[in-house]
């Protein structure tokens, strides 16, 4: 009996030991993989810092959704703050994968989800690679559980334990400069400037109509493709997180649009919420070229489309918690004054658009009208103007000269006669002649002169408009668009 004791006794013992071993081993790869990863993503440590619970509304997804939402938009809009979660391709496995990273530190009250990696047209960019580009934003046992969702287990297993996919790296470790090591295996400190968001600038102002199509064929999403979409579904029901799923504008064809059609009818069955602002462009005035290209949204793009989602979630009451956050407020106040530039600057010849992101984000600006009983002036102008902070009647008192100086919608300085004034190093001079700026005019004279500056006087956008010229205000025709022949 002793000896079968004494035997079962060792055995037990190899056992233990074994564990303990394998347990080491486990335990030292897991912690030494971060050595050798290469070219590590910063992202999940940038939204890792963030001060805790004060994200309210968080944007999950690929490219498309990463150039279409912009969390500065939003702020402008709301009040709100938000962050996007996205990157190349992000299939939606990797989606809810993200939000139970985002989970760790966060509890936002809106999670909107874009469906592109559900398309076909997303063939063109699946790989592997991307589902370990969303992956090297987790962190901890999510970064694990998450290389469970990629297709290809024996490629998932190496993301799991990138030690392995990474070994060809060990040759370059210097074990003289363990300092370095330790450093490059510690989260990066700071923040992503433009909270997720990837800002493209336009180049091509011209106003062209997105091509959309109706549904020719119904067609059914894949049981996993459905299970995708539980998943999160789940996920948002269990943390009372109100779920939205978008498709931001592109190039679509038929096939794409059958497909698109699917997910939506899906999601009907669910009750859950769906935008498409492939449908939705012509109402929106979202043009190619002007607000995107073939794939993404630029910045005034993403203006339109984070603009429109803001004003749902604000009509729709989604958010019912937020608290002011002093670090978050000065991330937002930078991104603000970033978006005003890109929206706001010398590229921008539209008018009305300019007056209107006038009333919303922070700027300088001047204002020389020459009074006139001819001019195009309409009641539309008249209250944009003066929505600006501008107090003249532009229709009553179209015969008397006028000059402004308005900052940050605060009306600094106004006179029906030419003046000159200083703001921090800038010298203004508005008269009949135009506006100057350190004695330099920005364009030629024009019956209106606007001049839209950044609030740090780092930019400026002057815009001369003729009366008699039907190209800046309506009167029959659209900027861009317009005939001038017909004058």
């Amino acid at each position: 009996m002793r000896t079968v004791l004494k035997v079962i006794g060792n055995i037990l013992q190899i056992v233990i030991k074994g564990a303990l071993l394998i347990a080491l081993f486990l335990g030292a790869w897991y912690y030494l993989t971060p050595f050798f990863r290469v070219e590590r993503s910063t992202e999940g440590d940038f939204y890792r810092n963030l001060p805790e619970q004060t994200v309210d509304v968080l944007a999950l997804g690929s490219s498309h959704m990463q150039y279409a939402f912009n969390p500065a938009i939003l702020y402008t809009e709301t009040g709100y703050y938000s962050y996007v979660l996205g990157s190349s391709c992000q299939p939606l496995s990797m989606s809810a994968s993200m939000l139970e990273e985002a989970l760790k530190t966060q509890s936002p009250e809106v999670v909107v989800v874009d469906v592109f990696t559900l398309l076909p047209q997303s063939d063109v960019c699946y790989a592997d690679g991307m589902y370990y580009k969303a992956i090297d934003e987790m962190s901890g046992c999510t970064r694990l559980e998450a290389a469970d969702y990629v297709p290809n287990k024996e490629v998932g297993l190496t993301y799991k334990f990138d030690l392995l996919m990474n070994h060809d790296q060990w040759k370059n470790i210097d074990l003289k400069d363990i300092p370095t090591l330790i450093e490059k295996m510690k989260p990066v400190k700071g923040y992503n400037t433009d909270l997720g968001y990837v800002r493209e600038e336009p180049t091509e102002p011209r106003y062209a109509p997105l091509i959309t199509y109706q549904r020719t064929q119904k067609l059914e999403l894949s049981d996993d493709e459905k299970d995708q979409i539980d998943r999160l579904i789940a996920l948002c029901d269990g943390n009372k997180i109100h779920l939205m799923f978008i498709k931001t504008p592109y190039i679509i064809d038929q096939e794409n649009t059958n497909k698109l059609h699917a997910v939506w009818d899906y999601l009907k069955t669910k009750n859950i919420e769906y935008i498409d602002y492939i449908e939705k462009a012509e109402e929106l005035e979202w043009f190619i070229d002007m607000d995107g290209d073939t794939w993404h949204n630029n910045s005034w793009g993403a203006e339109i489309i984070t603009g429109d989602l803001a004003k749902r979630i604000k009509e729709k009451g989604y958010v019912k918690n937020h608290k002011e956050n002093t670090v978050y407020e000065d991330l937002l106040k930078a991104t603000q004054r970033i978006a005003a530039n890109s929206l706001m600057s010398s590229k921008n010849v539209n008018i009305y658009r300019l007056m209107e992101e006038g009333t919303k984000y922070p700027c300088t600006i001047l204002l020389k009208y020459k009074g006139m009983n001819r001019t195009s002036i309409q009641e539309y102008e008249n209250n944009a103007l003066q929505k600006l902070g501008f107090t003249h009647d532009f229709i009553e008192d179209k015969h008397v000269d006028y000059y402004a100086i308005v900052r940050n919608g605060k009306l600094i300085q106004e006179s029906n006669e030419p003046f000159e004034a200083n703001i921090e190093n800038l010298h203004i001079k508005l008269d009949e002649e135009g506006i100057q700026l350190n004695g330099h005019a920005y364009c030629e004279p024009g019956e209106m002169e606007i001049y839209f500056l950044a609030d740090d006087l780092l930019w400026v956008n002057a815009v001369p408009i003729d009366y008699a010229s039907r190209w800046f205000w309506k009167n029959g025709c659209d900027g861009f668009d317009c005939d001038l022949s017909k004058e």
